[in-house]
This record gives C-alpha cells, sequence and structure tokens, in this order.
C-alpha cells in the first residue's frame, strides 16, 4: 500500500496527506508462484480522501514470503471519480 500511495504523489494524481486510509479497500486478484519463495501478485485498491474522491489502482510486482516487494511496483490508475451523494 505505501508504494502505491507513493507512486500516487510522485504521479502528481493526488495530495496522499489528503487520503482517508481508514476506508482504503485491499483486494488481491491473483499470485501465482514463480520459483521457490517467489510470487507475482496482483492487487486492486481503492482510495478515498476527505474530498469525495475515489482512486483505483492495480499493482503488479514480485513478492516472497519474507519481502512483500522484491522487484519494482508497476502501478496502473484505472479510475479517478467523484463521489456525489
Amino acid at each position: 500500500m505505501n508504494m502505491t500511495k507513493g507512486w500516487l504523489k510522485n504521479a502528481n494524481i493526488t495530495n496522499i496527506y489528503n487520503l482517508d486510509v481508514s476506508k482504503t479497500k485491499i483486494t488481491l486478484l491473483a499470485s501465482e508462484k514463480k520459483e521457490k519463495d517467489l510470487y507475482t501478485q496482483i492487487y486492486h485498491f481503492v482510495f478515498y480522501d476527505k474530498k469525495g474522491k475515489s482512486y483505483e489502482v492495480i499493482t503488479k510486482n514480485e513478492a516472497s514470503d519474507e519481502e512483500c516487494s522484491m522487484s519494482q511496483v508497476n502501478s496502473y490508475l484505472i479510475s479517478k471519480r467523484d463521489i456525489n451523494y
């Protein structure tokens, strides 16, 4: 999650200090074993900010049992929207 938040900040998508971390939704979509103790993992994140916007991001990275990120994390913004009630 921290790598994805950093990507949102560095890509100038949002100010991460405005995110409401308590509302964040994280879903592991896929985990494939590549070799001994190495997996490719794909996550779906939904971040919400305090202004009513949401940001959906898909990430892909290599992970092991001991380290959550053994490679670069590839992040893709798939949706950015305002929530109007």
